[in-house]
Order: C-alpha cells, then sequence, then structure tokens
C-alpha cells in the first residue's frame, strides 16, 4: 500500500460523510482506481462502527449484550418484542445480532417447529443492503445439502418495513471453534471436513460463501455441522469464466472477516475471488481449530494496516505454533492457506478429500510450501524488493567472478538454458494446467504455443523442454476445446521426434507422445489409420505397463479393450479392462476417477454378455465410491445411475427399475441442467421402460425436453 493511499486515508477517515464525499469525487477525477480503494477501505473501517485499533474492531458483533442491543438506535425491544408475529413467525427470543439486523428463534404454526428469524433493521436498510438480503434468500434457495441451513421462506414485514428471512433452527448451535474445543484433533478435522464438503455442493451450484468463519460454521446438539449465513454470497457462472452473475458489492469493496480473508479478497479485486478464496478461509478456520488460536493477530493495529498484513502476510505455519501436530495437518493448512490461489486445493470438495486421507492414515496430496515456492510469493508481495534482491545476487558476483566466466562461456549457456527450460517445464506448464480449468482451451494453447516457441528458440528443438510442451499441445488438441485429431497427431509425432533426439526413445515423454498418437489416429475412419493404431497400441501396452511413471498407459488398455469388445470378443476386452483396473489402482488409488472410469466398462462387457447381475453389483460398487468422495455431482456418477436402472429393468426388477430411473433422471436435471442433452437420454430410456410393459400413458410423460444452445 503506498505511502499517499495511507496519508490520504488518514485525511478522509475523520472528516463528515458529506466532506468526505466530496473530497472522494475530487479524488476520482484524477484517478479512479486509487478513489476506489480509498472508498472501500473507508467503509470497511466505518462499517466495523470503531475507534483506532484492530482488537476492537474485530469484537464478534454477535456477542453484544441483549441490554445493549435493545436499547440501541431503533432497539429491538419495542420492535419486535417476543409474541410479536413477523410473516407467519411467533418471535420466541433474540438469539444473535449484527450491525444491520437480528437473528430471533421464531416458531411456525404450520408445520409445528422453531426457525431462526433474520430481520434486517428497516432503518439501515439501504437499496444495496436490501438487495444483498434478497440475494441471500436466493442463494439459500439454490444450495442443498444436509450441512447447510435450509431456508422456509422470505419475505418483508408489513408493520416495519423490515425484509427477514426464515431458515432452519440449529439446535443447541455452537460455532465449530467452541464446539471443537472439547474434542481430540481428528474429530475437529471431521467437522471441518463435513463443511469443506458442504461449502462444495454450494460452489457446485454456482454459489461462493465468501464469508467462511467458525461462528456461519455451527455444530448442532447432534453433532452436526450446519453453515450458515450467506449474506455476503454471490452467483458465479462457471461457463464463463467465473464472472459474477448476482452480486450486490461495487469494484473495490471489501466484504468479509479479516482473521479468515484470503489476500485477494482482502485487496478487493472481486473478479480474482473464486472457489478458491473459501478453500483459504476454510483452511484458516481448520488452522484455529487445530492451533487453537486465530489464525491472525491484529493487536494495536489500525484498520488498514490490517487489511495490509492480510494482503501480503501469509498466516503462520501450524507447526510453528502447535509443533505436536501432525506433519499431514500441516502441509494440509499450508495448502489451503497458500498466498497464491493456483496453489491452493482447487476446489473445497479436493480439501475434504485430503482431509479424510488424512484422517485414514492415507498419503495426502498436500505439499508444504517448498523455499521456491514461498520464495516466488515473497517477490511477488515485495516486487519492489525483490529487484534489488536479485540485482544484489546475480549482478555483483558475476561482475566479480566475470574472468571465470569469461573461460566458460559455453558451460554458462548450458546452464543458462537449462535455467530456461527449468522455469518453463517447472512453472509455466502447471501453471497453464490449471489456467485451463477456468479459461477459454484456446487461449491456453496460445499461451503453450508461445512458451513451446521460447523453449525452441533457447534450447534448440531436440529438447527435452521443448518435447514436454510439444505433448502438452499434443493433448490439449485430443481433448480440449475445438479437438483436433490432426493437429493432436502431428504435435504428438513432433514431441516423439524432440524426445528420442534428446532423452531417448524410452524416455518418458517418447512413449506418452506415442500413446497420444495411437489416441488420435482411433478418431480417423479410415481403415488404414484404426489399423495402425491398434498395432501400436498392442506394442505400447507391453512396453509400458510395468512403467509406473507412464500417464497413458491405464488409456491404453482401455482402448485395446474396446477394440476387442468390437471383435466380440468379450473375454478378451475383459482381460485388458481388468489389467487397466489393476494398474490405475496401484498407482492413483481404488477411488480415483481414473479407476472409476477403467472400471466403467467392466460393466459395458457384462451388459452385452448379458451378466445384468455383475453389472449391477459393479455399478454399486462405483456408485458407492463416487458418494463416499463427494463427486455425487459428476456426469460419471449419473451415467452410474442411470445404467443401474437399466440393469434392474433387464433383471426384471420392476418397481426398484421405475423408482431408479426416474431418480437418475432428476439428478441429470438437478446437476446437469433442465435442458441438457443427457436428460433427454434418461427420458428415452424411461419412455422405452413404459413402453414395454404396456404402460403408453405414462411413457409420453417423459417426452423430450428442448435442448439449450
Amino acid at each position: 500500500m503506498s505511502d499517499s493511499l495511507e496519508q490520504l486515508f488518514e485525511e478522509l477517515l475523520p472528516l463528515g460523510r458529506s466532506e468526505r464525499e466530496r473530497l472522494l469525487a475530487l479524488i476520482h477525477m484524477r484517478d479512479a482506481a486509487l478513489a476506489d480503494r480509498l472508498r472501500a477501505l473507508l467503509h470497511e473501517d466505518t462499517s466495523l462502527d470503531v475507534g483506532a485499533t484492530v482488537s476492537g474492531a474485530f469484537a464478534d458483533l454477535k456477542n453484544f449484550t441483549q441490554d445493549a442491543i435493545a436499547h440501541a438506535p431503533g432497539g429491538v425491544s419495542r420492535l419486535f418484542a417476543p409474541g410479536t408475529v413477523v410473516g407467519g413467525f411467533t418471535i420466541v427470543r433474540l438469539i444473535g445480532s449484527g450491525g444491520a439486523g437480528w437473528v430471533f428463534e421464531a416458531r411456525q404454526k404450520q408445520p409445528a417447529r422453531s426457525v431462526a428469524l433474520k430481520i434486517l433493521r428497516s432503518d439501515l436498510a439501504t437499496e444495496r443492503l436490501r438487495r444483498r438480503f434478497e440475494l441471500e434468500a436466493e442463494h439459500l434457495a439454490i444450495v442443498d445439502h444436509p450441512c447447510i441451513a435450509s431456508i422456509y421462506a422470505s419475505g418483508t414485514d408489513s408493520a416495519t418495513s423490515s425484509p427477514w428471512i426464515a431458515t432452519e433452527f440449529v439446535v443447541g448451535a455452537r460455532s465449530i471453534a467452541e464446539y471443537a474445543k472439547e474434542l481430540p484433533p481428528r474429530s475437529r478435522v471431521r467437522l471441518l471436513r463435513d463443511a469443506c464438503l458442504a461449502v462444495a455442493s454450494a460452489h457446485d451450484k454456482g454459489v461462493l460463501h465468501r464469508d467462511l468463519k467458525p461462528t456461519n460454521i455451527l455444530v448442532s446438539q447432534a453433532a452436526q455441522v450446519k453453515v450458515i449465513d450467506f449474506g455476503l454470497a454471490r452467483l458465479v457462472d462457471t461457463s464463463r469464466d467465473n464472472a459474477t452473475l448476482g452480486a450486490a458489492t461495487e469494484a473495490g469493496e471489501i466484504l468479509g472477516t479479516l482473521f479468515y480473508m484470503s489476500p485477494e479478497q482482502c485487496r478487493g479485486d472481486n473478479k480474482s475471488v473464486d472457489v478458491r478464496s473459501d478453500v483459504f478461509s476454510l483452511g484458516a478456520v481448520l488452522y484455529e481449530l487445530l492451533a487453537e488460536r486465530l489464525p491472525r493477530e491484529f493487536v494495536g493495529q489500525t484498520i488498514h494496516g490490517a487489511l495490509r498484513q492480510v494482503a501480503e502476510q501469509p498466516i503462520p505455519r501450524l507447526r510453528d505454533v502447535k509443533p505436536d501436530i501432525s506433519a499431514d495437518y500441516d502441509a494440509i493448512v499450508a495448502m489451503a492457506c497458500a498466498d497464491d490461489p493456483m496453489a491452493r486445493y482447487a476446489s473445497a470438495s479436493e480439501f475434504a478429500a485430503d482431509l479424510q486421507r488424512a484422517m485414514e492414515g492415507e498419503p495426502i496430496r498436500a505439499r508444504v510450501p517448498s523455499v521456491a515456492r514461498r520464495l516466488r510469493s515473497w517477490a511477488r508481495r515485495h516486487p519492489a524488493l525483490a529487484t534489488v534482491c536479485a540485482a544484489s545476487i546475480v549482478v555483483f558476483p558475476t561482475l566479480a567472478a566475470s574472468a571465470i566466466f569469461i573461460a566458460l562461456d559455453a558451460r554458462t549457456d548450458r546452464l543458462r538454458a537449462e535455467g530456461i527450460t527449468a522455469r518453463v517445464v517447472e512453472q509455466l506448464v502447471p501453471a497453464v494446467k490449471k489456467l485451463g480449468m477456468t479459461q477459454d482451451a484456446p487461449a491456453v494453447r496460445e499461451i503453450e504455443f508461445a512458451a513451446y516457441e521460447l523453449s525452441v528458440l533457447v534450447n534448440g528443438e531436440n529438447s527435452e523442454a521443448s518435447a514436454l510442451l510439444a505433448h502438452k499441445l499434443a493433448l490439449d488438441w485430443l481433448k480440449g476445446m475445438g479437438r483436433d485429431h490432426v493437429k493432436a497427431l502431428a504435435w504428438a509425432e513432433r514431441a516423439e521426434a524432440h524426445a528420442n533426439a534428446s532423452i531417448g526413445a524410452d524416455s518418458r515423454t517418447s512413449i506418452e507422445a506415442r500413446c497420444v498418437q495411437a489416441a488420435a489416429l482411433q478418431r480417423f475412419e479410415d481403415p488404414a489409420s484404426l489399423a495402425k493404431a491398434r498395432a501400436m497400441l498392442v506394442q505400447l501396452a507391453d512396453i509400458v505397463e510395468t512403467r509406473d511413471e507412464i500417464d497413458t498407459t491405464s488409456g491404453c488398455l482401455s482402448a485395446l479393450g474396446e477394440y476387442a469388445d468390437a471383435d466380440g470378443d468379450h473375454a478378451k476386452a475383459l482381460e485388458y479392462f481388468e489389467r487397466a483396473v489393476q494398474r490405475s489402482t496401484r498407482i492413483a488409488g481404488p477411488d480415483t476417477q481414473s479407476t472409476v472410469e477403467a472400471r466403467s466398462y467392466r460393466v459395458d462387457v457384462y451388459n452385452k454378455q448379458l451378466r445384468f447381475d455383475l453389472a449391477l453389483q459393479e455399478l454399486d460398487a462405483l456408485l458407492a465410491i463416487q458418494y463416499a468422495q463427494a463427486r455425487e455431482h459428476k456426469p460419471w456418477t449419473l451415467l452410474f445411475e442411470l445404467q443401474r436402472g437399466q440393469a434392474l429393468w433387464k433383471l426384471e426388477r420392476m418397481p426398484e427399475a421405475e423408482a431408479q430411473l426416474i431418480r437418475a433422471e432428476g439428478l441429470i436435471r438437478d446437476y446437469i441442467g433442465a435442458n441438457a442433452p443427457m436428460r433427454n437420454k434418461a427420458r428415452v430410456v424411461l419412455r422405452d421402460f413404459f413402453n414395454a410393459q404396456g404402460r403408453t400413458d405414462e411413457a409420453t410423460a417423459w417426452a423430450d425436453v428442448a435442448v439449450a444452445g
């Protein structure tokens, strides 16, 4: 944060609203970005309604005394006394308060139940606050998970014009931090895992929470986690690069709680906030649960000083404050709370899966940040200082030893080339791979092609770096958007040539490039290409089946199984599929998506062999894995649900088949979309099912839906 920003903040802070707005308007004419940043900082400071230090600013508003709330301006006692009816709900007692409203326990008559009634103060309800309140109701209506408090109703009180939301009342609720004090570490982690799965479910529906903290993660009397308070949430359209669809926020506005806030959220750049920001907050909560202290300390700091700390300083290592904590938990927290969003778990479900592995004593995916990564992160936060340090480290020793390096020009050039190779392969390629999760694939390929050209320029074509980048481009043309098997084949052949000349024909890159060539040739329609692909696969299978580091081996075996299946040799096909499953299980693990996909081929063979009982057993096992790994929304899971209904039909278990097929169609509608092509596939099966039984009237109810796009 620049000195000018700090100075302007200090000058504007004590001014009245009208004078402050006048000066902000003048600043905006000169520098709009600076004005927006100042407005965000001032909004954060004044909205907290405190004095000069953060230690007072971050006291939880929900801990205000009942008496203080009752006698505040617009106090609750005269507006919503016990017995008052709001929207059909009778208020029982006040259970919490925030800066702009209250939360009550209330009773609903029909059905008879307790609810949590959240009411916005009408005297503070600006248009933006009302819109945010409306969005909270909309977000709660979208999400549906056992660990997220359900919404029952919303509206506006006619007597006070106060908006309200009625949600599930969590009996005996305590914050996750308070509840966890009585538990061993493993039980604390289990609670956080459940919260991660709930947040992942919200993310799958396009809802970011943006204010995850212990007081918004409750634990009921029955030990069930309930995520609450989606008041700062926003909708994201994942099909359009995380573009915001519904968010009552403005550029530069900072929302959330600083103890648990991600650096990018603290900077007020809403465009950079995505699911990984919620992952950071969940990691910060886990830090508190395990360390038994807050992840950050702001004692004696001003508001803008605290904002600066969050934006620029990582939270401490867990083992630095809790040396006896498990190394796995330390690594998991470090990954979840990495300063760089790209270094965090890509999703809350991945975070939950690693927590599950840690609890079960299995190898985890997380690793404590390396020295190199921490240096890169520090350099991003302090670019000017990093430049000076780099100059002092590189330039001065080089000048001092110039006489030696003059005699070693060739070696210097080689080391320089190796350095660029390392940066291209070890940094750029993984970054592009992660970028591809949220960016259009053609744009990703442009970046990769530029990296390839750089590598050829510096290292030459026949180098390991150039071979790796060519192979990456081949894979993207084979599997990415705008698939083109002709270009995939050309890049794979180029990658093989580069690898053969630089690191050998038996290298991993060379072999994987040949696997991509075989897969690309399978996309051609002429018999010669298909025959060549098959011959390559037969040769490759014998070479690579024992090479654990070859990523595409299971794919080669499965492809050979498909060839045998097409020939009608189901026994041979099943043999190849079994080999693919065994290899994937050994290398990736029994519950990974790649193993599940390899096992799915068994179902097809069992169906063709009319062994529907075995198909059903396999489908039940696959569905158990998918649900245990929180992959219930994945297309593979939905396909298995549909196939399960078909297997039950073939086994003439008609009532079960009917219920299963209807369930599968509903899941596809809810998870993929009401107008998804996959939904019509399920509806075709349902029509056939009812027509086969002569129930033609019921079959007509399952007509095709209009497909979007």
